[in-house]
């Protein structure tokens, strides 16, 4: 691995060169038998980045194009919305674009909905549809979801919408033992890969839903993007140099082996949980036992400006960013995913710790 260490924001992340070098390679006609063969060959290791034995959705756009798909197919009238921060809004907000009632459960920014605050909350109003964010970027924390959503399948015709963009190619997931219905990522995080991919899983449940819905459009089509998975080929004319860093990724992924992947985020994220314990001028927001493996952002001690800190740092070639919301000048995130190694963040402890 080759990165330069000092890029740590939390989306996009740096790209190694390897990948940067396999998006050369000659364009190919994406409705080809190279282009069925290229589809085909990425799907067994997204399947295991799902932990699912599912057809993988694959479309060229952001993650949030994939979530409108999951919320046109899922959302009949009304959804409960799980918001703890700015992602869990933003699913909210699509609900209310694609005209269905977004219920919000708001959550205190830094938590997450635990299994028995849920409990008291289900006596509201019904719904048909949950949305849902695994790995909150804004804040750093990451939400019970196989706890969550065990409760959810224990409701009448709901169907659950979860967001992994930030979590999924660093921590587990298991779509399959989760029983979710939707589940959905972009390529710009922790799988290691520029923007321009997004990738959803659906259940039987949410296609059967899919199936009488009257307002799927064309692009955003589940049905469509269903089918193109299973047949393994490109629902869409593909944004083909990110397939290709795609392929090179997923074979880069199976070499390093899942659990040590997984056990190198989580090493990043305990090495910035000792360091910020150590100098003690900061906290981390999210409280321990729910902190995303991916991103850690910082709650800085009053009277100190995150603008001016990312300010000083980017100054010297260093790239980190602010929180978002009302928070985003009392707050530095840190982005440790994708192919960084946990020693490249001492480094930037260096410099860090001192303006903090």
């Amino acid at each position: 691995m080759t990165l330069s260490g000092r890029f740590f924001q939390p989306g996009p992340v740096e790209i190694d060169p390897v990948i940067a070098e396999a998006m050369l390679r000659p364009m190919i006609g994406h409705r080809g038998k190279v282009a069925h063969e290229l589809v085909a060959r990425v799907q067994p290791g997204l399947r295991d980045l799902f932990g699912t034995s599912r057809p993988v959705m694959l479309a060229t756009g952001s993650a949030t194009a994939m979530i409108e798909a999951g919320v046109r197919a899922g959302v009949v009238d009304r959804a409960l919305c799980v918001v703890s921060g700015l992602f869990g809004e933003r699913m909210a907000d699509i609900v209310e674009r694609c005209g269905k009632e977004a219920v919000r459960l708001h959550v205190p920014r830094g938590g997450v909905l635990e299994p028995e605050l849920l409990e008291k909350m289900l006596d509201g109003p019904r719904f048909d549809a949950v949305t849902m964010v695994h790995s909150e970027t804004s804040t750093g924390a990451a939400a019970p979801v196989a706890e969550l959503l065990a409760r959810f399948r224990q409701l009448d015709d709901v169907v659950t919408i979860v967001d992994v963009v930030s979590s999924l190619g660093g921590m587990p997931i298991e779509a399959d033992r989760w029983d979710v219905d939707f589940i959905m990522t972009g390529s710009q995080k922790a799988l290691g890969l520029p923007p321009g991919l997004t990738f959803a899983v659906a259940s039987e449940r949410l296609l059967a839903r899919a199936a009488k819905a009257d307002a799927l459009g064309f692009y955003l089509n589940v049905i469509d993007l269903q089918h193109a998975a299973v047949n393994a080929i490109f629902p869409q004319t593909p944004a083909l140099p990110v397939v290709y860093a795609l392929d090179t990724q997923l074979e880069r992924i199976a070499k390093e082996g899942l659990p040590a992947r997984f056990a190198r985020h989580r090493a990043m994220r305990e090495r910035v949980e000792h360091w910020a314990e150590r100098h003690g001028r900061c906290h981390i927001w999210a409280p321990p036992g729910r902190r995303t493996d991916t991103v850690t952002a910082l709650m800085l001690a009053p009277g100190k400006s995150s603008r001016a800190i990312v300010g000083d740092l980017a100054a010297l070639g260093w790239q980190i960013t602010t929180g978002l919301l009302e928070e985003e000048d009392q707050v530095l995130r840190i982005g440790h995913m994708g192919d960084l190694l946990p020693e490249q963040l001492d480094p930037l402890f260096e410099v860090l710790e001192p303006r903090l």
